[in-house]
């Protein structure tokens, strides 16, 4: 197969070994696309590697939202797959919002900013327990994306905004507010010209989402699974739908590898694009 030639101004390549080629040479631009796994399928990984590669290998700096691990011990795992967060960010190509539930109970002192936003020296935003909804969270984003010229943006996880509609009651409320707050987010960050990741858990075989909304609101939808047992256990990838392309319909092996991160393999006897 000839490789294709990518149009950086329409596709968002995302350098992961063996998936661009997957969607016609990357993610459509200015989309949201909604990363759902079950536990352990390496959804943060693909989804910080879609950062650290556009950094790294294509100039496009990029802002992770972290509402639920602890970014200390993001950049210590990543490192395993031989992604330095801390490097890229201390060159103002990535910034990290901390929102995480990790810190809930925690107070400490940060300083505003010119714009605004509580800042630290390196340019990443902790945002204390008062402060955690998605208005203070998108605020920083936009102020941070235009400071360091951010193109990719990636929010893990969406489970955590549940934490904001605990007193929305019912389940069917909750889903209706969860389908207007992802309304809401995609409207902002596609405005501002983001090709944006969205991570959240795959409960079940067959479900695309945690409250089966989000890929509705999403442009995007990929799915992890991680079998543990029987003949069929190992990790697979499937492209659920992409609007804006042609993608891949079978399901794709991927592995974990040391220096590299997660790499997509071709599906035995099976024809993709």
């Amino acid at each position: 197969m000839a490789e294709r030639k990518v149009d950086l101004n329409v596709r968002c390549p995302t350098g992961i070994a063996g998936f661009d080629e997957l969607v016609e040479g990357g993610f459509p631009r200015k989309r949201s696309i909604l990363l759902a796994g079950t536990c352990g399928s390496g959804k943060t990984t693909m989804a910080v590697q879609f950062l650290y590669n556009g950094i790294v290998k294509y100039n496009e700096p990029g802002i992770l939202i972290s509402l639920e691990e602890d970014p200390a011990e993001l950049k210590s795992d990543m490192m395993n797959f031989g992604m330095d967060l801390d490097k890229v960010e201390k060159e103002g190509k990535l910034v990290i919002i901390d929102s995480s539930l990790a810190r809930v109970g925690v107070t400490s002192e940060n300083l505003w900013d010119a714009e605004g936003v509580k800042d630290k020296s390196k340019g990443s935003v902790s945002l204390l327990l008062d402060e955690f909804n998605m208005d203070s969270i998108l605020d920083a984003v936009m102020v941070k994306a235009k400071k360091i010229g951010a193109k990719r943006v990636v929010l893990d996880s969406l489970p955590a905004l549940d934490f904001l509609l605990i007193k929305e009651g019912s389940d069917e409320k909750i889903k209706q507010s969860i389908r207007q707050l992802l309304l809401s987010v995609n409207y902002r960050l596609k405005a501002a010209g983001m090709t944006t990741l969205m991570i959240t858990e795959l409960p079940e075989e067959g479900e695309t989402s945690l409250h089966g909304v989000e890929s509705y609101v999403t442009d995007g939808a990929i799915n992890l699974h991680n079998t543990a047992l029987g003949m069929d256990s190992g990790m697979t990838l499937i492209i659920k739908k992409m609007r804006g392309t042609e993608h891949s319909r079978n399901v794709h092996p991927i592995v974990f590898s040391n220096g590299k991160g997660i790499e997509v393999l071709k599906t035995p006897g099976k024809m993709d694009l």
